[in-house]
């Protein structure tokens, strides 16, 4: 389980400095003043006080008076206060795990102190920004805006907001396994801390000190920094900090071997996190929980845990999260002799894994499409300013020439327009060069995103090949499981091929029919590996040339639906031969799969994922898939397309 490291959301307002009083005693004094303040200019700055104090005490409450706040300062019409009361409202989404809404809060703040040029405000935002990106694992991002931000104070000798940047960037550090740099950093940070006697934030960084030496396998110091967080928490009067320190506490107690310890450290957390509502610290200790209970062997109880936060961070959209969790219930299930949940998790895994990797590649791909059209945009603005002034400087340099020296002007004038188109045409010229440049920095990323397919996820699911493999060995259910362990472990070792065979689309671009008619005579020389009593036939049509080209979204479909209907025949039919053959008439491509076993009456099976999985590849084709079958005459499936 992935340790809770802290950062700081920077929400300026005042006594921000201190948390020497108890959050209760705070909150009491400020309703007394919002009861006596007379103008809505007043009651502005309390809101945001209350809203900023509650989400120490309750996440809900702090919700409430955010929302409150954000009405009034409109009301009021205060764009700074405005500015203010949406990142305070981003501080309760964040810290209450809802980090869609955090987010658009956050955005919303730094739109307005960017229009109102509010330089510390912006930092705040960016930096506020920064921290939710970290937590929804975004690195790259996260580390761009914690730049930004320390860039700024920085400058203006703002050490408090230095050292909180400087604990942020060692929890990336951390993220990252860089454990020297994160530590040394957070070293820096306690230092000040404890200079300042911050009781808050020093709970804080002791937390993420001990997660470094828990990860490093030093569990004693580790326990001892925990404990001081956990003092330090209890003494700030913060229930936040205090149920993330008992979660940091239940995960060093399980990674030490220590389950009862963890799960004494768990329930207490889980009941601070039930005050404040915090729904995510609730489901990471049930997932904690879950954690105990599987080194115990007690597996039902774990199987509960683990289900039941896996409810919560689905709503939650942790996907990260919940597929660790789905991992960890497929020993479980195993364990409890239910193989039918374990392939069920096993498969609900690989599938987060490869939407996760889809949705980092679309992120990238409307990245680098959104720098691409700003910086078409910006040269647009910058050629046009120019001809503008060209044009201006042209026309009254005409007139005063003309006025003085009559043809000499308008030789000059002449010169000047030359010299215009000249620039005109380097202004082409770098257009050209600049658009090469960029469809070239594309491909590379094309490559790179084809690259870390290949390399991250095909790792991953070739760990899970040998960690499934490793549990054959786990009595009592060694001989029960084989089967089924062998069956988990073939899905995913055809999972990385078609990956493969995604990756070798991707980076083809354009396909030729000769590389596509290689990729079915490996497939079908696989299939007479595994099945040596089933004759294999393919041929490729003379009316289709060799080195013609199809898209690889294309080719990928055509490959996909000639394996389903491979494969099924070879499940299924009982044939002793099957043959694939590809031809062309007019403009129409025809592919054929058919084979000699013993056929079926497509009204009386029930359709499975197979066939509906083909028709709907052909239907994105823009073509068609026919079935031809009858009891004893064998199977024809027949795709049609065109392929103008």
């Amino acid at each position: 389980m992935r340790s809770a490291g802290f950062t700081f959301l920077f929400v300026i307002i005042v006594a921000i400095s201190s948390f020497a009083q108890s959050p209760t005693y705070v909150l009491d004094s400020l309703k007394t003043q919002l009861k006596q303040a007379k103008t809505d200019q007043e009651r502005v700055g309390i809101y945001s006080e209350l809203t900023w104090y509650w989400a120490m005490v309750n996440l809900d409450s702090a919700l409430a008076y955010g929302k409150e706040s954000l009405a009034l300062t409109e009301k009021v019409g205060d764009k700074k206060a405005i500015g203010q009361a949406w990142s305070d409202l981003g501080n309760a989404y964040n810290q209450k795990g809802q980090f869609a809404e955090a987010k658009n809060a956050y955005k919303k703040s730094l739109l307005i102190r960017t229009e109102i040029a509010d330089s510390a405000g912006i930092a705040g935002s960016k930096s506020n920004l920064a921290s939710v990106h970290q937590r929804l694992y975004q690195t790259d991002s996260a580390m761009s805006y914690y730049v930004e931000a320390l860039d700024y104070y920085e400058r203006t000798g703002n050490d408090r907001y230095i050292n909180f940047l400087k604990n942020n960037l060692a929890v990336l550090h951390e993220d990252m396994r860089n454990f020297p740099t994160a530590l040394k950093l957070y070293e820096e940070v306690a230092k000040y801390r404890e200079e300042n006697q911050l009781i808050y934030d020093l709970a804080l960084v002791y937390n993420n000190m001990g997660n470094i030496y828990k990860a490093t396998k030093d569990y004693s110091k580790s326990e001892e920094y925990l404990n001081k967080a956990l003092e330090n928490g209890f003494k700030a009067g913060d229930s936040l900090v205090v149920s993330v320190t008992y979660l940091n506490l239940a995960s060093l107690f399980n990674a030490a071997d220590r389950p009862d310890q963890a799960i004494e450290a768990a329930n207490a957390g889980i009941k601070i996190a039930k005050k404040v509502n915090s729904l995510y610290d609730q489901a990471m200790m049930e997932y904690a929980l879950g954690n105990s209970y599987s080194l115990k062997k007690e597996y039902s109880k774990a199987r509960t845990s683990y289900l039941s936060a896996i409810k919560v961070l689905e709503d939650l959209e942790a996907k990260e999260e919940v597929s660790a969790i789905q991992l960890r219930l497929v020993p479980v299930f195993a364990a409890l002799n239910m193989p039918d949940s374990a392939q069920y998790y096993t498969d609900l895994y690989i599938d987060y894994r490869n939407k996760l990797t889809e949705e980092q590649v679309e992120e990238l791909t409307n990245e680098i499409q959104t720098k691409y059209e700003t910086e078409k945009k910006d040269r647009e603005i910058a050629e046009q300013q120019l001809a503008i002034r060209n044009k201006n400087l042209q026309l009254y340099g005409s007139l005063i020439l003309a006025l003085a020296l009559g043809i000499l002007g308008y030789l000059l004038y002449r010169q000047q327009k030359l010299k215009n188109q000249q620039l005109k045409q380097e202004a082409e010229l770098k257009a050209v060069l600049a658009q090469l440049e960029t469809q070239n920095k594309l491909q590379e990323q094309r490559l790179l995103i084809s690259r870390d397919l290949h390399d991250n996820i095909g790792a991953q699911l070739t760990f899970i090949i040998s960690a499934i493999e490793n549990l054959k060995f786990f009595e009592p259910v060694k001989e029960q499981l084989n089967q089924r362990y062998d069956s988990i472990a073939s899905f995913t070792k055809q999972t990385i091929t078609e990956l493969r065979d995604t990756i070798w689309a991707m980076n083809s671009g354009q396909v030729t029919w000769e590389s596509l008619a290689g990729r079915v005579q490996d497939y079908l020389q696989k299939a007479r590996q595994s099945s040596p009593g089933i004759q294999f036939e393919f041929s490729l049509a003379d009316s289709i040339q060799k080195d013609s080209t199809l898209g690889s979204a294309e080719s990928i479909q055509v490959l996909r639906i000639i394996q389903e209907a491979v494969q099924n025949a070879v499940k299924y039919a009982e044939a002793s031969s099957i043959k694939v053959e590809v031809n062309r008439e007019n403009v129409e491509y025809q592919v054929s799969i058919q084979d000699n076993g013993k056929g079926f009456e497509e009204s009386e099976i029930t359709p499975g994922n197979g066939l509906y999985n083909m028709r709907k590849r052909a239907e994105e084709l823009g073509g068609v898939l026919e079935i031809s079958s009858n009891p004893g005459n064998g199977t024809v499936i027949l795709l049609v397309w065109d392929g103008e």
